[in-house]
């Protein structure tokens, strides 16, 4: 009798029994103001769209039907025979035989390897949660690029507009006597500079903007509208919390998991595979033997059976036993490596974030406002006559610079949120999940 191994029992507890997919999605879309995506909506809608994504969740269904088949007993065959002379002496010699033949799998081999499908189910579920993962971080990191730019740009007007009433108030005194022509060109050049920026600036968004609705399924000729305004920021303080999070939650970690159980379970298949199938066959022999010189002989019937015992002499899957046991020692290793890696990630992004939120709340609470301010101080100073335009243009360069760092620091804050929650799988909600196999197409995670 086949005993399942105790390695099966953890396997089943995680979700290795019979498999199907689920995509949890709370609501078709999470939208902000006059229908335009913000940061979840773009997430659920990439989730649902993407392509790439639908082609991982069909290898579950590839991988349930191989676990089907796993099961199967292989098919009877039916056996005729008919020997006969008529082509040779006739002398009315015969044997006709038909049977049924029957492969018997006495080692347990189909639930071993219905075992190795099952893990297969797992892996291809556990392979489409990674495949969620990754494009989630990816559309986050996008989304979050086209927000920096934006916040560019808002600066880049500001100071358009600034430099413009720069340049007016220059043609003005040059009009009058005040200052010479080197200022009003001063001032143009610096706003045709600004604008020139402007213009990449928009080029680079529109460039984003095709990568994003590319990731998220969108096609060529559809418009995608974005909620860009700044996000609520959070401080984020190191806790074990998150790295145990993201151990019980990261799908490559199940995947090494997996690839150890399936070891294990081609282990148990190579070892119950060498004593193959048993064959067994039955049937009805009817023969008739001509002897010369004796009358016509009356026909003979027999029932038949024969049994065929292949001997593992000479091959039992030693070296298939081997190979498994390399395996799941790699994957155990792997494990190890990656459990390892994760946690660093982990804290090492947290403690990045830290920083990285004091320097963006700084910018914001002590440098833009006094860089702002230095620069309206020098206008009014110019307006007066106090100051030269190049100490006027000097100051606007000064604070379009701080507003660079600015940026620049928030970009780096953003990036650091999207791996953090990447790395935990913060939206485990969204992706898909195991359900019982009775459950489906009748219901979904929640």
């Amino acid at each position: 009798m086949y005993w399942r191994r105790s390695w099966l029992c953890v396997v089943g507890r995680t979700a290795v029994a019979v498999l199907a997919f689920a995509v949890a999605l709370a609501s078709p879309g999470a939208f902000a103001a006059e229908g335009k995506l913000d940061a979840d909506g773009i997430v659920r809608e990439a989730i649902m769209r993407n392509h790439d994504l639908q082609a991982a969740r069909a290898q579950v269904k590839a991988a349930l039907g191989r676990l089907q088949q796993a099961g199967l007993w292989p098919n009877p065959r039916l056996e005729l025979s008919n020997d006969t002379d008529r082509l040779f002496a006739n002398e009315g010699e015969y044997s006709r035989s038909a049977g049924i033949s029957q492969d018997f799998p006495i080692s347990g081999r189909l639930g071993l390897a219905a075992d190795v499908a099952r893990v297969d189910v797992a892996r291809a579920l556990a392979e489409v949660n990674e495949a969620e993962r990754k494009l989630i971080g990816d559309v986050a990191t996008s989304f979050f690029n086209i927000v920096v730019l934006d916040q560019k740009l808002e600066l880049r007007d500001g100071l358009i507009r600034s430099v413009g009433v720069l340049e007016t108030a220059s043609r003005v005194r040059f009009r009058v006597g005040e200052v010479s022509e080197l200022d009003v060109n001063a001032a143009t050049l610096e706003l045709l500079r600004l604008k020139q920026d402007r213009s990449l600036l928009l080029g680079e968004r529109a460039a984003a903007l095709r990568t994003l609705g590319g990731l998220s399924g969108f096609g060529a000729d559809q418009v995608l509208m974005l909620e860009t305004k700044l996000p609520l920021r959070r401080s984020f303080e190191s806790s074990p919390d998150l790295v145990a999070q993201a151990i019980a939650r990261r799908p490559d970690l199940r995947l090494l998991s997996f690839s150890a159980d399936r070891a294990e379970a081609e282990r148990a298949l190579a070892t119950a595979s060498a004593w193959e199938d048993w064959n067994v066959s039955l049937g009805v022999k009817r023969d008739r033997l001509a002897i010369e010189g004796l009358p016509r002989q009356p026909a003979d019937d027999a029932l038949t059976m024969t049994v065929t015992i292949p001997m593992p002499l000479f091959n039992r899957n030693e070296g298939t036993r081997d190979a498994a046991v390399a395996d799941k020692m790699a994957a155990q290793e792997q494990t190890i490596a990656l459990r390892q890696r994760i946690e660093n990630e982990v804290a090492g992004t947290q403690e990045q974030l830290i920083q990285l939120f004091d320097a963006v709340q700084a910018y914001e609470m002590q440098a833009l406002p006094l860089s702002r301010k230095n620069s309206e101080l020098a206008r009014e100073a110019y307006r007066n006559g106090q100051v030269s335009i190049a100490e006027v243009v000097q100051a606007e360069r000064q604070e379009k610079d701080i507003g660079t760092n600015y940026v620049e620091a928030l970009a780096l804050y953003f990036n650091g949120r999207v791996r953090l929650d990447t790395a935990t799988v913060a939206y485990a909600e969204l992706m898909t999940r195991p359900v019982d196999a009775n459950g489906i197409g009748a219901e979904r995670a929640n």
